[in-house]
């Protein structure tokens, strides 16, 4: 009865050293899947990075040469119309009449030529000097939302619309003490040919800037959003700065995004 009994134990304890063993190598076996499991899903990883890279690595290209396309299109026009004002201005010439010989010339007197000119148009461009305007910078932030840095808006100089119905301008004539001054029609045409420039300075005032500013921030993210959405085939966000809102310390903020389009 012991010997059974004994013979029972035996049995019991060899099953038992049997099942440890058996428990060790399934550790083993178990910290190998592990390991193999992180190598795998460390090289999915890798090659998801990779393939993330790769992808906005493309995005930056196609929106870098969207904008060198457009930049070649602009150019004919000086740069992005961003749009027109109407200007409003004054001239003053003043022309001094003299009697004598023509070395011994005494003044007698001036007259002073003052116009008033209504619906005068100037234009608006955020200027670019072609393809390779280093001044131009496309920079995606992610796949869908790019960075643009562009000049500050400026007047077009070379479109400026002039009043051109007389009816419309306004002269006023002072001849000071000489009452009897008349100025010649050469006079009041010399105080015409100053009114392109009246308008251009005019037009570029630090408050007519700051309002066109806003206008052209909207023109440009509009104008580039849809290029680069048709470069890319998905909808793109554009976020316009003005190059000179870089490193400018506006309301406690530094320039960029929320900064005020008073021009510097």
């Amino acid at each position: 009865m012991a010997d059974e009994y004994s013979n029972s134990n035996s049995t019991a304890t060899s099953r038992r050293s049997g099942g440890c063993c058996g428990c060790s190598g399934c550790g083993t076996i178990f910290a190998l899947l592990i390991l193999a499991a992180g190598i795998y899903f460390g090289v999915r990883s890798c090659d998801k990075i990779s393939d993330a890279i790769n992808n906005f690595s493309l995005v930056q290209n196609t929106i870098t040469s969207t904008l060198t396309s457009a930049l070649g299109d602009l150019q004919p026009q000086g740069g992005l119309l961003v749009g027109w004002r109407e200007i409003d201005t004054n001239v003053q010439y003043d022309s001094q009449t003299t009697v004598g010989p023509w070395i011994f010339k005494v003044p007698v007197g001036s007259v002073h030529i003052f116009l008033s000119v209504p619906g005068n148009r100037a234009q608006y461009i955020i200027p670019s000097n072609g393809p390779n305007d280093e001044h131009w910078n496309a920079q995606a932030i992610s796949e869908s939302i790019v960075m643009l840095t562009l000049p500050a808006p400026i007047v077009n100089d070379k479109v400026v619309e002039v009043q051109s119905d007389p009816g419309k301008i306004k002269v006023y004539i002072d001849n000071d003490w000489m009452e009897h001054l008349i100025p010649s029609g050469g006079d009041i045409d010399e105080a015409k040919r100053l009114l392109r420039q009246a308008v251009i300075e005019t037009a570029q005032t630090k408050p007519a800037l700051a309002e066109v500013r806003i206008e052209a921030r909207q023109v440009a993210a509009k104008f580039f959003s849809e290029l680069f959405t048709r470069s890319l085939g998905r909808p793109v966000t554009v976020i316009v700065q003005f190059a000179d809102e870089i490193g400018a310390q506006v309301g406690g903020q530094v320039g960029g995004l929320g900064s005020s389009d008073f021009p510097k």
